[in-house]
């Protein structure tokens, strides 16, 4: 059996490349420092030769006594020696007086060889000693990151609401914390939404399903005609409608709470496209006396997705068509100013049946059906939330208002674009 060779740890490589780039760096600050006084005691003890070489020539010549010439020049050293100097002075008695003098280079050696014995010893202790603090150094740096790990390791699916630290220092590892924490957040969004889906969905099909088998079973108990058999199949066609729009509306939602970012926008002509939805409101109406009609002043732009855009409208004034037994459903637009910015008001307003101010505060949640909406009308009871979902991607707002056997008005806000 073969194990994988665990790969080194941070801090292993944090005091390890520490010490090795402070080894080098040490090593040529020596190599220099050695160079650097090697030149200085090589000039300093030039000097030296020509203070001993003057000093020697007082003490034979006095110095009271003129000069007429000094020449300094360097000579061959002898044996055992590093430099060697002749001085030659000639007197107005016309007598020259001629002094060598040499030095052996042992103090500059001594002093070069204790330079180098002194590096070979405090380079390595200096090394040795960074190291050790290096390794506190990390430990101390990267502790947020121990817990970060520890945290991660303790996460699971049940816990995404769980946070690691935030620490203050360094900015890396907060960073890095910011990040793994808006991971998380991201992922108990997917999660969470994936579980109402889950939910929503079990608890909703059901019906239909428990339909559609109960329908076949008491189509299966006895010989049918085949009218009978046409009835059956019929119902479970409906019923099999009703479960298709259901389970679209429910992936829309939960794509939609997966995504969480606004969509990708583009310049939309709302008028047109609530002209469409006008158009397809009044074949909704067919058969009932509901006027569908659009009041546009004129051209409006809105940046958005023109698909997503459409569905929203069509489900607020399918809805408007369904609950309205007679009388108007009309789409008004207006540009208005909110927060220093301007926007596309669009406004569904119906004269149906309207909505109990018990449930106006709930008609935008999933499933949720009032009492004058109980009857099943072909809806599912998702078109209200994916609404404002759809509205709230697009980076605007819905609000409802409604009275009670007068009807109901439900207002759209959408960022106008500037048409340049």
């Amino acid at each position: 059996m073969t194990h994988r060779r665990r790969p080194p740890s941070l801090r292993r490589e944090i005091v390890l490349w520490y010490s090795v780039v402070l080894l080098v760096a040490l090593t040529l600050f020596a190599g220099l420092t050695y160079l650097i006084l090697k030149q200085t005691l090589e000039r300093t003890g030039t000097a030296s030769l020509r203070q001993t070489a003057l000093a020697a020539e007082q003490l034979i010549v006095p110095p009271h006594i003129p000069r007429v010439t000094v020449e300094e020049r360097s000579v061959n050293p002898g044996k055992g020696d590093v430099e060697a100097l002749l001085r030659r002075t000639r007197l107005p008695s016309g007598d020259m007086v001629e002094l060598y003098v040499a030095r052996t280079g042992d103090v500059e050696g001594r002093a070069l060889r204790s330079f180098i014995v002194i590096s070979l010893l405090l380079i390595p202790i200096t090394a040795a000693a960074a190291a050790v603090g290096a390794r506190s150094i990390a430990d101390r740096l990267l502790r947020p990151l121990d817990r970060l790990v520890v945290a991660s390791r303790e996460i699971g699916i049940g816990a995404l609401s769980r946070r690691v630290e935030e620490p203050e220092r360094p900015a890396e590892l907060r960073e890095l914390s910011l990040a793994f924490n808006g991971m998380l957040e991201r992922l108990e969004r997917a999660v969470d939404a994936l579980r109402r889906f889950t939910a929503d969905a079990s608890h909703e099909l059901r019906t239909p399903l428990t339909a559609i088998q109960g329908t076949a079973q008491v189509a299966l108990a006895r010989e049918r005609s085949a009218g009978e058999l046409r009835e059956t199949l019929e119902e479970v066609l409906e019923e099999t409608r009703w479960t298709l729009g259901l389970v679209e509306g429910l992936l829309t939602l939960a794509r939609g709470e997966e995504a969480g970012e606004l969509l990708p926008r583009a310049p939309v002509r709302l008028d047109a496209l609530l002209e469409d939805v006008r158009e397809i409101g009044e074949a909704l109406a067919d058969g009932k006396p509901v006027e569908v009609r659009l009041v546009a002043p004129g051209p409006l732009v809105v940046r958005g997705a023109e698909g997503p855009l459409r569905q929203l409208f069509l489900n607020l004034v399918s809805n408007a068509v369904k609950f309205t037994r007679d009388g108007s459903v009309a789409i008004r637009t207006a540009e208005a100013e909110r927060d220093g910015e301007r926007w596309v008001e669009v406004a569904v307003e119906d004269t149906g049946i309207g909505i109990p101010p018990e449930d106006l505060p709930h008609v935008f949640d999933r499933f949720y059906r009032g009492d004058a909406a109980r009857v099943r009308e072909g809806g599912t009871g998702l078109g209200l939330a994916i609404a404002r979902m759809i509205a709230e991607r697009h980076g605007g707002s819905i609000e409802a208002a409604s009275e009670p056997g007068r009807g109901s008005v439900f207002t759209v806000w959408l960022p106008v674009e500037e048409v340049t």
